[in-house]
């Protein structure tokens, strides 16, 4: 029993005590991976880890450091970000419960700031968005303990059956997608004032939610140079006559 296929990604910590609260959960859990991106604290020694204890303090150690987000998920083919702020960006597109039983292939489990969560630029690296249910009045968890209330629910979703493991594209392959995507957009003239940007990212929500494998990914592309090769004779034929 284990949470191999998933990845703890703790958004730029200041407290070191959830530092290592969180590694002991990496071992409770057999969780595969995990990563801190730009902490805001020393998380290797002292209270840290006094708080990761026995075997995890090898995990506290050995925890990659990164330099922004999408450097920490790169690899990965969907990336949940929580968030216990409301908004019109940060609406929670997927329950705690669904996650493990909906999403396949590596995911990025993204917990923002003790002080104050994701930013948006980091809101938009997410594929899907959850907010855990707490009392309405005081909504927001402690940092590790978000972590131990999601990974003990995945635990159970994940180990009740095994799945099997399908080729999905990771958030680096479908960057190219979206770059494509952009380019048939404007070519097209399918924005408004020619800012292709709000809808872009409400396209790239839909994509990414769609659990799209590398074989989808060449052919939406290839659909999107058509498009973009019609276009051009089209003009090219308008200008003619």
């Amino acid at each position: 029993m284990d949470l191999k296929r998933f990845r703890v990604v703790l958004v730029a910590p200041k407290i070191p005590e959830n530092v290592g609260s969180v590694a002991r959960l990496l071992e409770n859990y057999r969780v595969g991976e995990a990563a801190l991106v730009a902490p805001r604290c020393e998380f290797k020694k002292g209270v840290a880890e006094w708080l990761a204890t026995g075997p995890s303090i090898k995990r506290l150690h050995s925890l990659p450091v990164h330099a922004d987000l999408p450097e920490a998920i790169h690899d990965c083919n969907f990336v949940v970000g929580f968030t216990a702020r409301s908004g019109r960006t940060r609406k929670s597109s997927i329950k705690l419960e669904d996650i493990g039983t909906k999403l396949q292939g590596k995911v990025a489990l993204v917990f923002g700031r003790e002080d104050f969560c994701l930013l948006k630029e980091e809101v938009d690296f997410c594929t899907h968005l959850c907010a855990l249910d707490t009392n309405p009045r005081f909504p927001a968890l402690n940092l590790s303990h978000s972590v131990a209330v999601v990974l003990s629910q995945l635990f159970v979703q994940e180990n009740e059956s095994r799945r099997g493991h399908y080729s999905l594209a990771t958030a680096s392959e479908q960057e190219p997608l979206f770059l494509h995507l952009r380019e048939m957009m404007v070519s097209i003239g399918l924005t408004k004032s020619g800012n292709p940007e709000r809808m872009l990212t409400r396209l790239k929500k839909v994509l990414q939610r769609a659990q799209l494998g590398k074989s989808d990914i060449l052919l939406l592309r290839g659909l999107f140079a058509s498009v973009i090769s019609a276009q051009k004779r089209y003009k090219f034929k308008k200008k003619e006559e």
